[in-house]
């Protein structure tokens, strides 16, 4: 196949999808980044982490914290935890799952500027390496992530100059200051010099991780069994003395001044040289976007380029052959192997940071934008703008290379393309698919004959279309690449090459004979042929999505199955076993449809209704006896997360995960369950307890007293929580058990609650006039309750101080002249003067059975939906009678004057005195006046 030069493309727009969830704050900046297969991290002044995915971006959650701003920020290659510094020295470790939070920090390099972080290979250890050359590393085991206790930090190296960057391969940590480079082994706790010549700048060096074959898993045992005698610093061997099998190991690039890079073993001896300068005496790529100008290209075509003098300060592995380096002003990316230039970009004058992912490679600018490039052949990326319609970027990238092309391809297609330049008219958008239809069919099947190797050995010719990154993986890494891997017999390998290669040349004999019968054809009837070929895969893909959709459907009829298995009387074994089988096919469904894009609402939607179903069914099956005695922590964690699931969408969420304040709690489902849930996790998993009443707030009710009992103090994570959905019931259980701290905690929330922002990422939570506010009279009578008046009128000073424009109703202000009497004289009594709650004590009302039917009945037609009948016997209201009582019990029964039976069709009698009796019970008694006051 012809080889087509690479290019680079932006046609990810990524900037404002990161900043949507800061557009509304102008405090907030980003100041730094870092990408993983599935995420992307961004840092913050605020000191707070922000979570995307990654394909396709989307914003995930916020991760606060308050640390101070962070300075650098590296996802674990497990994605499991966020390894971050602060602009003071403090290096912090954040658990992504189950539930973000902050499991270990370190203070080795307090008040120092931290330049670089590094995980290992198994993410149990991150290395940190500083301004003045000292390197420390953290552990991390399965007691610091479930906060039992924290491995202490230690130093391994002072060294002497800054950490430039650091790189790690099992079991070796390679490290780049400004003046040397180092290769430590973490297993025998050495390291030694990269060779003998210094140097004076930021240059980088990497392990050249392309395609290890050995298995380094007896490496790893040995470090992490080496761990718990790891000393406070790794010795220092002269060069020669250490023994390591290279073949074992990537190769070691470091840099050098003048385009220079080093190849070195992995025992730290230095190969060969490879000069870069001269290479780099060839013109920029143009970064292929949306309405690129060619006039750019041709301008920088003319221009003649001399020899650079770059010093690669960074370097990193791209499309898993090429080293990838960068300046503030320009990128480049090398083949070390042929020691050439496969491409370099100057469109950039103020680059920040950079990472690579595969065969993508994203920036973050001094001025915080990010942009996303793509590293990929330029056949390849006009098949791809084609296939996704993007007809005309598609042809602004062949006018932009239409010399390359010419020459590539040497074919009539391109010259049909060329000429629409020469044109008067141009071409309109329905007419362009024809137009390049022809060019793209020959560049598509001209990579089809690149040899796909499969996992399982067999080598695949022509595969048809394939997604563009695995494209430009098996372009960029071939199958002779990776030969050593094959297991399958070279002959048979052979055969079905030949085999088919004799097949595609019968098919091109039969195509040109073809095209030679069809010379004379005009061109309505080919335009005829192209739209037809469009009908015929458009209904191509309307039965392939039929088929997709029945397959869904047999997939989930086995998961249906499981489902029907739980049963009330099931024992744990049993029912572990379905609930890890219904997850793992859950799982495998959820993989072998990930690459349907244009299904995925569908998909997901299908897949959320049949969890909600497999989530009743097991809650319904499953006895509070089950959950207070199981010790089986599957069947606990998925009991907890049906009843988040289940309840978790009747409250509406901020952006960073927490609720948004409600005028009146639900009472969630499965209630004596989750009671039962809070009982048994809370005492083994605080984190685990509030992430449950963060996603279903109801349980704060039940959660509060139960930690209150078990915990005295009160954290600023629960007052927060508990702030922020404002629910009187819930504050009422938490205002009693604060402490002064915690009430100056509230005063400085409560500017954000009158601004109706949320307290954790301050965006506004504005839902209209209904929005539940605190009741700050409530908030000072409490206080009043706990601390006395002489301290609440203090609270009450500040508050006013700081918010004036609070409202206070007159009652406060009685309540505490008459609280401050009684302790005057001794009594510590809080006297409450709301006119509301002396009415609701005061007052009550009831109705007849008879008339409260016949007002449901009234109800329930007018307004379409049902009425709770408890409504017309509680609370002050205008149906039935209104009345206020000396006593709540009939004097005849002593039972409750609310008694339904008793009621009857006749209700009750109330005499001037104020006494009230069941009409019944005076019929009974034959009673014509109050029994009381004769």
């Amino acid at each position: 196949m012809q080889e087509f030069p690479y290019v680079l493309s932006e046609y990810e727009e990524i900037n404002p999808l990161l900043y949507k969830p800061i557009n509304s704050t102008q405090r907030i900046k980003y100041t730094c980044f870092n990408t993983s297969l599935n995420y992307i991290i961004l840092g913050s002044t605020s000191g707070s982490i922000y979570l995307f995915s990654r394909k396709p971006c989307s914003f995930i959650q916020l991760i606060p914290l308050s640390q101070g701003p962070v300075s650098r920020v590296l996802i674990s290659p497990d994605e499991k935890t966020v390894a971050l510094t602060t602009t003071r020295g403090a290096v912090c470790l954040v658990a992504l799952k189950p539930t973000p939070k902050l499991i270990a920090t370190s203070a080795e390099h307090i008040h120092e500027q931290i330049n670089c972080l590094c995980w290992n290979d198994n993410s149990s250890e991150v290395y940190v390496g500083d301004e003045n050359g000292k390197i420390s590393v953290m552990v991390l085991s399965i007691f610091t992530v479930n906060s039992m206790f924290q491995a202490p930090a230690c130093t391994l190296m002072n060294l002497d100059s800054a950490v430039v960057q650091l790189c790690f391969s099992s079991p070796f940590l390679l490290v780049s200051t400004i003046t040397r480079c180092y290769i430590c082994d973490t297993v025998q706790e050495q390291y030694k010099q990269i060779g003998n010549k210094a140097r004076n700048g930021e240059f980088g060096a990497c392990f050249y991780k392309t395609n290890l074959t050995e298995d380094k898993s007896t490496l790893v045992t040995q470090k992490e069994e080496k761990l718990a005698n790891r000393q406070d610093s790794f010795d220092f061997i002269p060069e020669g003395n250490a023994k390591v099998q290279e073949e074992n190991f990537p190769q070691i690039f470091c840099a050098r001044p003048g385009s220079r890079l080093w190849e070195v073993s992995a025992n730290g001896i230095v190969m060969k040289t490879h000069q870069f300068k001269e290479a780099l005496a060839v013109p920029p790529v143009v970064i292929c976007r949306p309405n690129v100008r060619k006039s750019i290209y041709q301008k920088q075509a003319e221009q003649t380029w001399l020899a650079q003098s770059i010093n690669f300060s960074h370097l990193f592995v791209v499309a898993e052959k090429y080293l990838f380096s960068y300046t503030s002003t320009g990128l480049y990316i090398i083949d070390p192997i042929t020691a050439t230039v496969v491409l370099w970009n100057n469109e950039f004058s103020n680059i920040n940071f950079a990472e690579t992912i595969k065969n993508k490679i994203y920036l973050m600018t001094t001025n915080g934008e990010f942009h996303c490039l793509s590293l990929s052949f330029l056949d390849s990326l006009i098949s791809r703008l084609y296939n996704k319609k993007k007809y005309n970027e598609c042809l602004e990238i062949c006018l932009l290379y239409k010399e390359q092309l010419r020459k590539l391809v040497n074919s009539t297609e391109i010259n049909n393309i060329c000429d629409i330049e020469n044109k008067l008219q141009p071409f309109r958008d329905d007419e362009l698919p024809t137009l390049l239809h022809p060019l793209v069919a020959l560049l598509e099947s001209n990579s089809k004959i690149v040899p796909k190797k499969l996992e399982s050995g067999i080598v695949v010719v022509n595969r048809g279309n394939l997604d563009a990154q695995d494209e430009e993986h098996f372009r960029c890494n071939p199958v002779s690449h990776c030969s050593s891997q094959n297991k399958e017999d070279p002959n048979q390998t052979e055969l079905k090459l030949e085999n088919e290669t004799v097949n595609n040349l019968t098919t091109d004999c039969a195509n040109e004979t073809r095209e030679e019968k069809d010379t004379n054809c005009n061109t309505a009837e080919e335009t005829c042929e192209s739209k037809n070929a469009e009908v015929a895969e458009a209904e191509e893909e309307m039965n392939s999505s039929k088929t997709i959709t029945q397959r869904i459907q047999t997939d989930l009829e086995t998961i249906y199955a499981l489902v029907g298995n739980i049963r009330s009387s099931m024992d744990e074994d049993e029912l572990e076993k379905i609930i890890l089988d219904i997850d793992w096919k859950m799982d495998v469904i959820k993989d072998s449809y990930e690459a349907l894009t244009e299904l995925t609402s569908f998909i997901y939607e299908v897949l959320r209704s049949v969890e909600l179903y497999y989530f009743n069914a097991l809650l319904e099956n499953i006895s509070m006896q089950l959950i207070q005695s199981t010790d089986n922590e599957n069947i606990v964690k998925q009991i907890t997360k049906a009843f988040i699931n289940i309840n978790a969408q009747s409250y509406r969420r901020c952006t960073c995960g927490n609720p948004y304040p409600s005028n009146e709690l639900v009472e969630p489902k499965f209630l004596g369950l989750g009671r039962s849930l809070l009982k048994k996790i809370i005492n083994e998993d605080l984190d685990q307890s509030i992430n449950l009443c963060n996603k279903v707030p109801y349980m704060w009710r039940e959660y509060l007293p139960l930690y209150i009992e078990h915990h005295r103090e009160v954290t600023n994570e629960i007052v927060r929580e508990c702030l922020q959905i404002r629910d009187d019931f819930v504050l009422s259980i938490l205002l009693p058990s604060l402490d002064r701290q915690n009430w100056n905690l509230i005063a400085a929330y409560a500017k954000e609650l009158q601004n109706e922002q949320c307290l954790f990422c301050e965006k506004s939570m504005k839902k209209g006039n209904n929005e539940a506010l605190l009741n700050w009279a409530a908030v000072i009578y409490e206080i009043v309750k706990k601390e006395g008046p002489e301290i609440a009128m203090t609270y009450l000073v500040k508050l006013e101080k700081a918010l004036p424009n609070v409202p206070i109703d007159k009652n406060i202000f009685q309540s505490l002249i008459f609280t401050k009497l009684l302790y005057q004289h001794g009594m510590k009594c809080a006297i409450n003067f709301n006119s509301s709650n002396l009415e609701l004590s005061e007052h009550n009302t009831m109705c007849s059975t008879k008339i409260r039917d016949q007002l449901v009945q009234v109800l329930e037609k007018d307004l379409n939906k049902p009425i709770n009948r408890n409504i017309f016997g509680n609370g002050p209201h205008h149906w039935g009678m209104h009345y206020q009582n000396k006593l709540s019990t009939c004097p005849c029964c002593t039972l409750s004057l609310q008694t339904p039976v008793l009621l009857g069709n006749n209700g009750i009698a109330i005499f001037s005195c104020g006494h009230a009796y069941h009409v019944n019970c005076m019929i009974e008694k034959k009673l014509t006046g109050c029994n009381l006051h004769p």
